[in-house]
Parts: C-alpha cells; structure tokens; sequence
C-alpha cells in the first residue's frame, strides 16, 4: 500500500536529502543544501549555479503533513535580497496545486533558472509583442514553467512545446516490430494519444503450453485474436519516462497518468474509440430510474406492437423467436473488430502494471537487478516501508538469488526477451516494448504469483490456474469481489465440470477428508452445524499403521439473531459439515445454467445466479464460488467420439484432465528426452500409460494439488510414490472406492480414477510389480479423468468406428487394459494440434493503418540554419526544443495564420444571428475569484482562441468560440459545437431545421482550475431521454459527465478536450441518438440546466462541486 501523510512526507524528505548530497541537479542548477528546518514540516532548500555560487536560500513549509501529498498547503519564503522575478517565483509556490515534494523542487529550480536565463525586454520587442501584459500574467504559479504560453526564454508553453518527438517513437516501434511484436499508435482528441502493443495468441502457444491457455480462459484460443496492452494517459508527451524509469518533468507537470490496459483484441489494434472508451476515466451520464422504467414502458409497447401482426400465424413462437435471434446477432462487426474484451487475468494484470510496473523498472535501473530481484524489493518495500538501500543491505542475497532461481526457470520456461537486460544506464528506455515483454512474463509465471497482492505464492504444490496466497484480504477479494474465474461462465459453458466439482466436494466434506485449503477468510455465515453429522473421526496412517482419532470441538461460537456464525470460528470437522449443508441448499447445476441463459427484454439487466434460488443464503454461493475457482486443474468432458478411448466399458465417463504446473509439460516432455537418450526401449516407446485409482472423497484434494504421495490412503506395502496399475479393473475396482455423492448431481460420481502418461523406464520404478510405484512426480502426467456415475455415455458406436485421430504406440511389455483387453487411447496431443492449426489458418497479416505508416514513414525535417534560430536545451533528455528569438516565433504564427486563410471554399461557417438571438444578457464576473483561476481562465481562454485561429478547418476542428461574445466577464463562455457526422439522426434533423451548431454556454467557477466549469446547452432544445432522445443530454440541457463532477475533475483537464468529449457523447448512438425535440427553437433556461445536472448526480452518487447554486443563478 503506497504511503500518505507525515510516513509519506519524510520519506520523500528522506530521498531528496540523500539525492542532495549526491549532487542534485536539475537545470543546470545545484540543490547544494537540503534540511530540515525547526518546525515540522519546515525544510531549508539552498540552490547553487554550476559554480557552486548560492543564487538563494528558501524555506518551505507544509502546513499539514497529515495531508500530504494530495492536499496539503505549501509556502514558501527567503531571508535572501532577492530580484523582483525571483522574488515572484518564491511568492508563487504557495499559490500552485498540492505536489510531492520532488515535484515542488524541480519546479522551483525550473522556474529559477528560466528567471536568471530571461532578458531585458526591448522596446522592439515590446511593439511586436501586442499581448505581452496577458503573457506576463501567464506565468501562474501552480504549474510548472513550461505551461506559459509565449516565453521566449528557457521553457515553452505545453502546446508549443515539441512534447512528442517522433525520432523516438519511431526507433522504439521498429524494435518492437524487430522483438516480434506489432505496434500501433492511436490518436485521441487534440495532442493526446494511446499507444498498443499486441501479439497473436497462437504465437503465445509456443511458449505457454496451449492447455494452460484454455484452462486459464477457454476463450483465448476460442479464435483468432491478439493479447493487447494499450498505454493511455500520456498527454500528449513521448518519450515520458527518463532513462531511469521515472517521469518526465513535462509529464509530471501535465499530470501524466500513465495507465496500461490488458485484453484480447479481433485486429492487431483496437479502434481509435473504444481505446478512447478504454482508456476514458470518466463517464457519461446513464438512466435514472424513471428514465430507466419509461424506457421498458415503451420497449414493451413497441413489442407488442410489432408483435401484433403475427399472432395470426401458427408458427408465431418460432418466429418471435427468429426475430429476437437476429435482433440480438445484428452487431456492427467493424465495431466487434474494434473491440478490447477482458479475459479472466485483466483486472490482476492491469493492476500489476499499474501499481508496479514503473516502480519495479526504477529499481532495476537503480540497482542493476532482474525482474524478479526488483519485485522481490518492490514488494518488501510496500510491506515494510523501508528505503530500498536499507533493504539491499540487509537482504541483497536474496533479492540477488531470486533473479538466479528465475534463470533456471527459464530452461523450463520459454520467457520473453528482456529490454532491459545490458541496457547501460545512460540508454534510454523503449516503454511500450518493456511492458509488453514484462507483460508476457508475468502472464508466462503467473501460476507462481498471487492473482491479487502479485506475490509470489508459497504453496507446496504447483497449479495448472492462477490462484490466489493464503493472506485473508487477498482471498476475500478473489472469492468475494469475483477477482477469479467467472463462475456464471463455466456453467453455462461447461456445467459436467462444475457439476463433477460440486460432487467431489460434496464426497470429500460429508466423508470428513477435506483438508486444507478451506474457504475462510472469505467473511463466510452460516448455520451453526449439527455436530452428529460429522459423525465418528477417520481412521489415518502413522508409521504405515492405522490410527483412529477424534473430533477436537472446543468452545463453539454463539449464533446471532439469525442463527448465523462465522464459519472461519468453527473446528474443522464442522466446517466440512456446514459446506456438506451449504452444497445441499443448492440448486441443481442444470437449474443453474438454465437460469443464467434466460432470455431477457433489451434494457434488462442479464439474470444472476443469486436470483435463480433466492432461498440460498449467500454463503452458499461463496462456497460453490470457492469450489470452482480453487479447482486449479483443467477438466473438460470428452464429448467427441473420435476423441475418446476405446474398448474402455461406457459406464466411465471420459473427461479431459490436466493438473500441476503449466511448466510441468516441458519437465515431462524432457524427461521423456532424456529416457530416449539412455534407453533403446524407451526411444521406441516414449512413455506408457497406466490408471490410478484413489476413494472418491481424495478427488478434491487430488485435484488440486496433483498425484502425490504425502498423505497415505490405503497404505503403502510397495514402498513410497504414487501407485499405478495397467489394468483398469484394478484401479477401478478395490482403490476407486465410492463414495457419497451430492444428490443433485446430473453426473452422479461415485468412483473416480485417472489414466495418466508415465516416463517409460520401469526400471527405475520403486517397484513394477503388482503395480507400478513411481517416486519422482514429474514423470507422470494425468491425460484423462474417468468417473463412473448415474450414467452412462453412448458414443453410438463409434467406438469401433475407424478414427482420424491417431492412437499412442504402446509398449507390448506394459500393455495398457481394460479387464484384460487392451485399449486405444487417441493421441493427447491431436486435440491441441488442431486448435493450434485452425487458429493458424485463421491469421492473416493486417497491413498498418495510416497512423502506424506515419509513425514509421517520418522523415526528420531538414536542421534549420543557425542565423534564423537558435536552439536552447531544455532537459537532460534534449527532450524539448523551443525557437530562441522571438522574430522566428512571430514567423512561424504568420505561416499558420497564412495556412488558416486557406482553409476549404465549403468550410463552416459561423453564424452571428443565429447565436445572438439566443444568447441573453451576459453576468458580471464573480466577485469572489481569486487571481489563480483568472490567469487559469484567461489562460484556457488564450489556447482556445489560437487552436481555432491556426484550424486548417473548423469543421475538422468540430467546435468554434464566437469573439464578438466575449465581454468583460472572462468566467461565462459562448462556444458553439458543429460539423457532426451527416449520417448521425441528429445531424440530420439540424439540417432540416436550419440550425448551424448547438449554442453551449460554459460557467467558470472562483475556484477554477480547482472546481470543474458548469456546460449546459442554450438552444436548441432536445428531445428528453423519457420521450425516446438521447445523447446524454439531461432533460434541462446540461451535460452531466463524472469529469465535471467534484469527484471528477482534474485541474489539467483542457477545455477543447472536454468539449471534444461531450460531442463524442452527443454522436453516440447508445443507448439511443440524440434527437431535436418537437419545440427545437425554444431555448433552455439556466434553471432547467441546474436541476437537471443536480437530478443526474444525485441519482449516480456525484458529487456536485460547491457553490454551483450560486454560480447558475
């Protein structure tokens, strides 16, 4: 958990102080001195130049460590004979926003030295310049330097800036096309932009076994597609990280969140829209509940209307069914392509990339370690909040030998190639390709790792599934908060499995065998359990000898009014008999699915399996959650006929079985090698196979944890290791004991054993007669899971039927049989041969759409001549050049001014009648606005109006802000949004009326940048969301997004990109179009916006920002 408050503080005190002594600079400048001042929260910061002069000694203060580092207040001060502009610069570090304090350093030096690197200004100058007062106002304090807009010294405005430089992103897309990966870049609103990196899942099949893939998520291989990182949050800025992993100063001072997404897309790349979807942090406003029942009111009319004409026609139920079919199968299938859907390791994935990943790359950098010698630090400094230097010396071994016991574990283990490995520290680093690669080894590992906390797990036995540690918040979240696989689908998709699961637990609790791990932790309630019905103890081995032993109850917990206890209170043989009553009150699976697949009018929320009983206490459904998600083997019933194995008697029902690792293929796989290498039979016949039978009650542990030999069932007079015999009868018969059985169950187990792939070298066998006892585990690899139960399969003879798929060459001397016939068992390796071919044959290569040809095809434009400008570095990256004389500047504002001159004959045009006509008196300007959010404003103001000056096209431009409107009250803004698409219903009846933009007045509050602006349209009216409209319009005209919400809004949020956002949210057909209502022409009242706005966030629990009362008036 990151640290906050006063711990947060003086570590971060900590760090600056020892990067002080080291010799801090920033800027060319020297933090020569940096301590702690008499009070807390004080700090004595003097900076030098590179001379080691002292230009100056400030004293910083935080009011309230407690708050810090998100809203804390900070001031600041000298003792020093300052100048006027740096005085200026000492005054204005109390007026910016809250910052750690690295960030409140480097913006100070930064905003130093751009003050001693200034000129004079001539009075040459001073006649070019006509708004040189609006810029000398820019130059705000609560952001860094480089956010004023003309400065013709040291930094340059953001917009001015070259934050995106080209040369990089190209270099570093052509290394990630050369690692085998495919980039994508993806541009967004304004400079803003995403970037992608994917890679065909098939092509991860090579080095993650197949089985694995479908047993972590049966939809991965269930088509072609892509595994897909999307990196958001860069505003506009690349490179934004240093060659030691860290931020950017630029992108620090943007407020740059950079955040990864993780899915699996149909294209190499998703669409530029649902990236924008994917990556968005906000929403748009959605139904309220009056909205939501007047919506099923009409649908429901609708229907019946529509429905009317067939009932008539004596095939009306067939046809109300083909109509819904297809209704529900017309999906926009470029918008299907576009998509990036989650699978089951998203959401842990994603989470690890964002809390880790960057912090795990700066200490690699820092330390020269590998990705898991950094994890190991990562992790132990969020546990014990200790700087990393303390933590290496104390436990640098270790740290040092995780990454040696990781270069052993990829000779079994095909892991990604490392950027990071041999990159000198003064390289700058490829970001997308270092995730994705890190990326690739985490999903490679991630059976080793907790699904939520990411640590690694310590379990005794290897899993086939992520699972989750034996920390108590971790398996809350995991089973509670659904943070593992979706049980409602293995249900419906595979309901013999969760059917087959239920039943052994069953078995395994009402015979009071099941072990550890139980489902506590998981804020289980239950009814206190009946104490008989655990019935007398079981009866164990010790020393090989029988032993009987009893029930330890102790002090039982007392029920609550209820009846209920917590189930992590009880002994252990009662909380097998509460999961036994839990599993009893439990639907049938089949009653399940049958519920999950219920089919539900368009707008309903899709059923919940908690609602297909609602007698069910809730524990019950955390406990078949626990069944399911704890199941860390791959089991499927066979189904196909081919498939099966033959001469094996019908009533075994065949299920595929896969359990341990998913590195445990290649240990088995060079195992086999090895046996071919040293053995003349063995190379003729690789392996042979052989049953294992064990009572139905061992199956929930057996598999979990695989065939081990820890426990003793029914003794062991062969010697230690797992017993297997080469006739089935004999596992099946007096070892596959049976046992009870759920009574729900449609599969009825009551024996179980399995058929499982043995190393053939017998002779190194415990013993091979009568059975066969092997020691070492990763010899064995189980194939197939055979139960025998209340039915039986008929494959309609295709048993005997001449079969496509080949059959295993078995070894004569260890025939495999049946009550002594021998069986055909089909090759295990067909089944994924053939899903691996068909996703093959399902590729084909998509060319680069034409952002990713711009990206590659860039050409450097040709170095501009030293007499017509210079260039003033501006960071150690070299990242930013700006034009150093203000003649070059001017030059370059005639040109776009010249290129907007020729914008299109049939551009829009802006129309002064139509938004004077509308548009009433204008309000004074708020008394209380302090002299921040005035030079906010005015800067927002200033950026708007240069955007659209140097348009190529203000349809392109989509939004246009008239000047004539603007008045003296700089917080109220006229801006007209235009140009939709003509095929859009809106578009289409603003052009039948005659209406050339939609008029939006924006409010700026005091508080500004601090508090969000208040948008709300003026005219014209549209149709109400309960009357069949949309466009997340609320029915007064204001537009009720959660980024214009207190809970929202972010300081560093741009005008023209929100107002580009509202008219995404104006285009978007879902869940209906926007529409112009019957009185179009007559315009919204302020008060009807306010109410409106106050309706939408009290019904999604938004916070309204103060003093908006006061500001609609």
């Amino acid at each position: 958990m990151a640290l906050k408050g006063r711990r947060r503080f003086n570590a971060d005190f900590d760090e600056l102080k020892e990067e002080s002594k080291r010799g801090l600079v920033i800027q060319e400048l020297r933090v020569s001195k940096f301590r702690a001042g008499d009070d807390e929260g004080s700090i004595e910061v003097a900076i030098a130049d590179a001379h080691g002069k002292t230009i100056l000694t400030a004293h910083l203060l935080v009011s309230e460590t407690s708050d810090y580092p998100d809203s804390h207040s900070i001031f600041c001060y000298s003792d020093d004979s300052l100048s006027g502009p740096l005085q200026s610069v000492i005054e204005d570090v109390a007026s910016g926003s809250p910052k750690p304090l690295r960030d409140t350093i480097s913006s100070l030096v930064t905003k130093i030295a751009k003050s001693l690197s200034k000129k004079p200004p001539t009075r040459q100058d001073s006649m070019q310049s006509e708004d040189v007062d609006m810029e000398d106002d820019d130059d705000d304090g609560d952001e860094a330097a480089y956010l004023t807009d003309d400065d013709d010294f040291g930094l340059a405005g953001a917009r001015d800036l070259q934050k995106l430089r080209h040369d990089v992103l190209q270099r570093d897309f052509i290394d990630i096309v050369g690692t085998g990966y495919r980039p994508g870049f993806l541009s967004y609103h304004g400079d803003d932009f995403g970037i992608s990196i994917s890679y065909p899942v098939v092509r991860l099949a090579e080095s993650i076994p197949p089985q694995a893939l479908m047993a972590w998520d049966r939809r991965l291989l269930s088509r072609h597609q892509h595994l897909t990182v999307l990196i958001s949050g860069t505003r506009g800025i690349y490179p934004f990280i240093d060659n030691m992993g860290r931020l950017v100063p630029a992108a620090v001072s943007l407020s740059a969140n950079i955040s990864f997404k993780v899915g699996i897309t149909r294209k190499y790349k998703p669409s530029r829209e649902q990236a924008m979807e994917a990556g968005r942090t906000f929403g748009l406003i959605v139904d309220d509940a009056e909205d939501e029942f007047q919506k099923q009111a009409e649908k429901a009319a609708l229907e019946a209307a529509a429905m009317a004409e067939w009932e008539d026609d004596p095939y009306f139920e067939d046809n109300v069914d083909q109509i819904k079919d297809a209704q529900e199968e017309l999906v926009d299938e470029e918008e299907e392509n576009g998509k990036i859907d989650k699978f089951s390791l998203s959401s842990s994935l994603e989470s690890l990339l964002d809390q880790a990943f960057l912090k795990v790359v700066q200490l690699r950098r820092e330390f020269g370690l590998g990705w898991a010698g950094a994890e190991v630090l990562y992790f132990e400094m969020e546990k014990s909040q200790v700087r990393p230097e303390e933590i290496m010396r104390l436990s640098g071994h270790e740290i040092h030998a995780a990454d040696k016991e990781e270069n052993k574990l990829a000779q079994t283990n095909k892991l990604p190639h490392d950027p990071l490995a041999g990159l000198s520290k003064n390289s700058e680093i490829n970001l997308p390709l270092t995730a994705f690669c890190y990326l690739v080894r985490r999903l490679t590992l991630c059976t080793r790792h907790c699904i939520v906390c990411h640590n690694k797990l310590t379990a005794n036995y290897d899993a086939l599934k992520p699972y989750v540690c034996d920390n108590k918040l971790c398996t809350y979240q995991y089973y509670s908060l659904n943070r593992g696989p979706s049980l409602e689908y293995e249900i419906v998709h595979n309901p013999e499995a969760v059917d087959l699961l239920v039943s052994i637990a069953y078995s395994s609790a009402v015979e009071q065998s099941m072990e550890e791990p139980l489902p506590k932790g998981m804020g289980l309630r239950v009814p206190l359990p009946d104490a008989a019905k655990a019935g007398a103890a079981p009866t164990t081995y010790q020393n090989r000898q029988q032993v009987q032993t009893t029930w330890t109850t102790g002090d039982l917990p007392i029920p609550d009014i209820y009846g209920l206890v917590d189930f992590d209170d009880l002994p252990v043989h009662l909380m097998r008999v509460a999961i036994v009553d839990l599993i009893d009150s439990l639907p049938a699976v089949d009653a399940m699915r049958k519920h999950l697949m219920k089919k539900v009018k368009a707008g309903k929320s899709k059923p919940k399996l908690k609602d297909a009983d609602p007698a069910v206490l809730p524990g019950a459904w955390l406990v078949l959650r626990w069944i399911v998600a704890s199941c860390t083997a791959y089991i499927e019933e066979i189904t196909s006929g081919e498939e099966r194995i033959k001469n094996l008697d019908p009533v075994w029902r065949q299920f595929r079985f896969s359990v341990g690792a998913p590195d445990a293929e290649a240990k088995f796989k060079n195992a086999v090698q090895e046996a071919q290498a040293s053995n003349a039979n063995a190379k003729k016949f690789p392996a042979l196979y052989a049953f294992h039978g064990s009572p139905l009650r061992n199956w929930h542990s057996i598999i979990r944890h695989g065939l081990w030999y820890k426990v003793v069932a029914n003794g062991r007079a062969y010697g230690d290791g797992v017993y297997l015999a080469k006739d089935g009868t004999v596992s099946g018969g007096h070892y596959a004991m049976a046992g009870r059985s759920w009574k729900k169950s449609k599969v009825g187990p009551t024996s179980c054993m399995a058929l499982a792939e043995v190393v053939n070298l017998p002779a190194k066998f415990v013993s091979q007669n009568p059975y066969l006892v092997v020691k070492d585990t990763h010899w064995i690899m189980c194939r197939y899971l055979l139960v025998k139960g209340i039915q039986t399969y008929d494959d309609g003879g295709s048993s005997t039927s001449t079969s496509r798929i080949p059959f295993v060459s078995l070894d004569p001397a260890h025939a495999t049989t049946f009550s002594n016939k021998p069986i055909q068992i089909p090759d295990p390796s067909y089944q994924i041969s053939s899903v691996i071919e068909a996703r093959n044959s399902d590729y084909i290569y998509e060319e680069n759409d034409h952002a990713d040809v711009a990206v590659f095809d860039w050409v450097a434009p040709p170095p501009v001549k030293a007499s017509q400008s210079q260039v003033i570095e501006i960071s150690d990256d070299e990242d930013y050049h700006v034009p150093a004389s203000h003649h070059a500047k001017r030059k370059q504002e005639t040109q776009q001014l010249q290129k907007a001159k020729n914008r299109p004959k049939d551009d829009w045009q802006h129309n002064a009648e139509w938004v004077g006509e509308h548009v009433g008196r204008m309000m004074p300007p708020p008394s209380d606005a302090n002299p921040s959010a005035t030079m906010a404003v005015q800067r927002e103001l200033k950026a708007m109006l240069k955007e659209q000056e140097v348009a190529d096209s203000l349809r392109d431009l989509g939004w246009y802000m008239p000047e004539e409107f603007i008045g003296d009250n700089l917080f109220q803004w006229i801006v007209e949004l235009h140009s939709f698409d003509p095929a859009l219903p809106v578009a289409k009846d603003m052009k039948a009326k005659g209406v050339n933009s939609l008029v939006f007045e924006i409010r700026f509050p005091p508080a500004f940048p601090n508090s969000p602006p208040f948008f709300r349209v003026i005219t014209p009216r549209f149709l109400p969301f309960i009357h069949g409209g949309g466009g997340h319009i609320t029915g007064g005209g204001s537009i009720c997004m959660d980024l214009l919400t207190a809970d929202g809004w972010l300081p560093s949020y741009s005008i023209a990109a929100v107002l580009l956002q509202i008219k995404l949210a104006i285009s978007s057909l879902d869940p209906r179009p926007a529409r112009l209502a019957s009185n179009w022409n007559q315009p919204y009242t302020p008060y009807e916006a306010l109410e409106g706005y106050k309706r939408a966030a009290a019904t999604h629990n938004w916070t309204v920002p103060a003093g908006l009362d006061k500001l609609v008036r």
